[in-house]
């Protein structure tokens, strides 16, 4: 390694934080998405590591925390020395319009620092639309979008940018619509790869290598492609290596999943996937045509039935989550599934834990498994027919029979399950519109076939097929047109058959369309991404207005001229793929260069158009792990071979288990929420004191019913962005327990900000907290911007004049959206000036307030905004209002 500069030159730092608490406020959308520090999160050092990384699953908040894939990555960095991991997430329109308002740099959630500081900033690429929030993320970095524009300065240099790389499951399929925007690909599993990486920087940075060199070193690693060494063919239809040190093809990485990695972070507020989810098998050989996620996964691994069920144990007492998810592209296909999941259900049974599972094997569903799901509730449940007839679901190697599918929907409504979710396909190669009508008459077959049983109700589920890279499907295309044209049949056909209790969602074609065109793109779409993000294409454009992103893509790429250059490799139905067949030109078509043929994934092209082959035959491909190799050409010794681990025996099932709901005991808790915690909101105040109860193990009573909760009652809810000084809950327990010894119990299992003060026994039999209130006392400070500023007299004069006034008018709307007007006058018991000050260049007044209301028994109560109001309408001034605090709410004297 040739070091470009003296091994002594300054390193980068990081800079200061920025100032959170002036950046992020309850103007925000959920503020306390941007807090980080969540449980699972230890101190860490951020000027003193060799490598700091930013890990980013490029979504917002709620997506991305929740993601196990940046979870495990994350967790693992942060356990070499030396090394260390921050992560950042995609903010929100509010937050983004703020940073570039204030010109400060995207940030990373715990350090707080600009990410530009970093040394290397890794995003997982995980679907083609995510590359837009990838650029909206670069650019509120203020990194430079392309690869090409980052300066070639030592990587210690103050001035140079970080590194910039994707991985996740779109970057290792076809990286060449995105390459000209990274420093690098990491292709594959990451457990391993990362690690290796990290070694190379930091070596680099102590050499003080280049920017360019660094690459050259790290492109020498198995797994690691650098665009930058490489050049497209002149077609565009290939791309060679322009470096002597490049390999021709770059092969990914595999590596065994490790679930005590998967214990990592608990969010302080709700996040899409809210629970604990341990990985037990890693890759699918079920060989469906289709299915790209099963293609570059292989070869299948399993994970030892001891370490899923170690690690779940340990990870609820770490977390205090109520659920926990067994993750798998097929769960059903752990054959130690009954085993692990009868042995959790047995020593978690009367914690209230609930096991999810995502979509299974339909045809493996039996009893262990039905018994083994839920917990003291039940979880849904999803089935994937993926087609409507046997001969589609043969030509896809679905592997799956009208009888299995029966038997294993009867199965479930045995064991009392009457609404079940079904994922079903259109646009399948070979699919006739017999074939779509066939998805209706399953379904009402279903639902007549088990009329024996209830009455089955159907959620299902109609997504568009897109050929995707790596798959026997490939080189087939479907217009959108036909795909319009195709969920019309099955309308009508559901219409026709007058299929009742079933509820039918259909994808959006037009994101199908998309995701096809940038999937099996080549490097030229590059100016289309960027072009597309510039016209508001984006995650969030998606779900505000499809309308706006579509056309945000559909003009960039007529623009750039590709509306129908990317189709010539398409061979188009299923007839030219069967006239190709019988001419004997099938092989020849297929064989010409794609833009992702680089990239190997281990399967073989060739076999990739065997199995085409076998498609147009019908044939069904056995599964590899439990029959014979299908010779697709993973298994090696760079990837390794399947691994199946022969299941022993299921425990024996005990009895299940209710929790404990008796009331022996109430304590009455005296709490502060204070800084950071205001910025949560008061149902994530409530999962947080839930969660803190579990890993406490104390004998928490809970409620009866189908969602068993802890009986938990915490008084009138504070306002987001609030501090509260002297709250109250109350929480009944099934054993007596001494209220001080509870009391510091508990707050060992709380964060910052949330501190108790003092805790008594009170009769179980007592009333509700809610109907002991009596009283609120709040202070406030409220500043006056406007040019004429009234004497302190004429503000103590306004508050003498509100105190005086026969009634207070508050309008506003009720639940139900209609208007009332209410008098809070009876409420009112003192308002009154604390301090009146005036800022240095005399710009604004501040004037401090307390105020104490009194609480009416339907829970009616004044607060400081009403005030600001009042006070705004009597002045004419307009007013903000800030440092608002709950300083106490005042109980009934017992």
């Amino acid at each position: 390694m040739t070091a470009s500069v003296s091994s002594g030159a300054k390193y980068k730092h990081l800079g200061e934080p920025i100032h959170f608490e002036t950046l992020v406020d309850v103007d925000i959308h959920q503020p306390g998405q941007y807090m980080g520090h969540e449980l699972g999160v230890e101190e860490k050092n951020w000027h003193e590591s060799n490598v700091r990384w930013v890990l980013s699953y490029p979504e917002t908040y709620q997506v991305g925390a929740s993601n196990l894939g940046h979870i495990i990555l994350y967790s693992i960095l942060n356990t070499i020395p030396g090394q260390i991991c921050d992560r950042a997430y995609l903010p929100g329109i509010d937050l983004a319009q703020r940073l570039r308002e204030k010109s400060i740099p995207l940030f990373a959630v715990e350090s707080r620092c600009a990410l530009k500081n970093f040394d290397i900033v890794g995003f997982s690429l995980s679907y083609e639309l995510g590359a837009t929030n990838i650029l909206e993320m670069l650019d509120l970095a203020g990194i430079d979008l392309y690869s090409n524009k980052r300066k070639d300065l030592p990587l210690n240099d103050p001035s140079s940018l970080p590194l910039i790389f994707a991985g996740g499951p779109t970057a290792t399929s076809n990286p060449e619509p995105y390459a000209n925007f990274f420093d690098f690909f990491a292709l594959g599993d990451g457990e391993e790869l990362l690690p290796e990486i990290g070694l190379i920087i930091a070596q680099s940075k102590k050499l003080g290598v280049k920017r360019s060199q660094a690459l050259l070193n790290l492109a020498e690693i198995p797994g690691v492609y650098v665009p930058s060494l490489y050049q497209q063919s002149k077609d565009c239809a290939s791309i060679k290596p322009s470096h002597t040190s490049a390999p021709k093809r770059i092969i990914r990485r595999v590596a065994q999943p490790i679930p005590y990695y998967s214990m990592g972070l608990v969010s302080n507020v709700e996040t899409v996937h809210d629970r604990l989810t341990i990985e037990i098998r890693r890759g699918c050989t079920r060989g469906c045509r289709f299915c790209q996620p099963g293609m570059l996964t292989r070869p299948a691994r399993d994970v030892e039935p001891k370490e899923v069920i170690e690690a779940v144990e340990n990870g609820m007492k770490k977390t205090g989550y109520s659920d926990f998810s067994l993750l798998s592209l097929s769960c059903s296909d752990y054959l130690s599934l009954p085993e692990v999941g009868v042995e959790l259900r047995n020593r978690l049974g009367e914690k209230n834990i609930t096991l999810q599972l995502p979509s299974q094997r339909v045809d493996r569903f039996d009893d262990n498994i039905a018994h083994i799901l839920g917990g003291s509730r039940q979880a849904g449940l999803t089935f994937a027919p993926e087609a409507g007839t046997q001969r589609l679901r043969n030509i896809i190697n679905k592997g799956l029979t009208n009888d299995e599918l029966l038997n294993g929907i009867r199965k479930a409504m045995e064991h009392q399950y009457k609404k079940v979710k079904l994922y079903f396909m259109i646009g399948l190669p070979g699919e006739l519109d017999e074939d779509i009508q066939g998805i209706a008459q399953t379904c009402k077959w279903l639902q007549e076939q088990c009329q024996d049983i209830g009455r089955l109700k159907l959620n299902i589920t109609i997504s568009n097929f897109t050929p995707k890279p790596h798959t026997p499907f490939q080189w087939h295309s479907v217009a959108t047109t036909e795909l319009l044209r195709r969920q019309q049949i099955l309308k009508d056909a559901i219409s026709d058959f007058k299929i009742r209790n079933i509820k039918v969602n259909f994808t959006d074609v037009r994101i199908s369309a998309i995701e096809d065109f940038l999937g099996r793109g080549d490097r030229r779409l590059g100016s289309v991404i960027e072009s597309a993000w510039r016209s508001g294409a984006g995650m969030d454009a998606w779900f505000e207005s499809q309308d706006r992103a579509y056309n945000a893509w559909t003009t960039a790429i007529s623009k750039a001229g590709f509306a129908n250059e990317l189709r010539k490799l398409e061979m188009g139905n299923w007839g030219n793929v069967k006239t190709l067949d019988e001419k004997n030109d099938l092989i020849n078509f297929c064989a010409q260069p794609l833009p992702w043929d680089h990239i190997d994934t281990g399967i073989d092209k060739d076999w990739l158009i065997k199995d085409l082959q076998q498609a147009l035959n019908a044939t069904v491909v056995p599964d590899c792990s439990f029959y014979k190799c299908s010779s697709c050409g993973v298994c090696g010794p760079e990837l390794g071979h399947n691994k199946v681990i022969t299941p022993t025996s299921i425990p024996p099932i005990q009895d299940s288990k209710l929790p404990q709901t008796q009331k022996a005991c109430r304590i009455r808790i005296q709490f502060e929420k204070a800084k950071p915690m205001h910025l949560i909101s008061h149902l994530d105040l409530i999962r947080l004191l839930e969660r803190a109860l579990r890993r406490s193990n104390l004998p928490i009573s809970y409620t009866g019913g189908f969602h068993p909760l802890p009986r938990l009652q915490v008084a009138l809810a504070l306002p987001l962005g609030i501090e509260g000084l002297g709250e109250w809950m109350d929480m009944d327990f099934f054993e007596d327990i001494n209220a001080t010894s509870m009391k510091d119990e508990l707050q060992k299992y709380l964060p910052k900000g949330i501190k108790l003060i003092q805790a008594q026994a009170i009769p179980v039999s007592k009333t509700s907290l809610s109907q002991e209130l009596v009283q609120a006392n709040w202070s406030f400070k409220l500043e006056n911007s406007s040019k004429q500023k009234p004497e302190s007299k004429k503000w103590v004069d306004t508050i003498q004049t509100i105190l005086n006034s026969k009634e207070l008018i508050w309008i506003d709307k009720d639940k139900k959206g209609r208007k009332r007007e209410r008098d809070f006058r009876p409420e009112l018991k003192s308002l009154f000036i604390t301090k009146f000050q005036s800022d240095k260049s005399n710009s604004k007044q501040i004037i401090s307030i307390e105020l104490k209301s009194l609480i009416s028994p339907i829970g009616k109560s004044i607060k400081p905004i009403h005030v600001k109001h009042w006070l705004e309408k009597a002045t004419e001034k307009e007013l903000k209002i800030t440092d608002i605090q709950r300083n106490e709410l005042v109980l009934k004297k017992c």
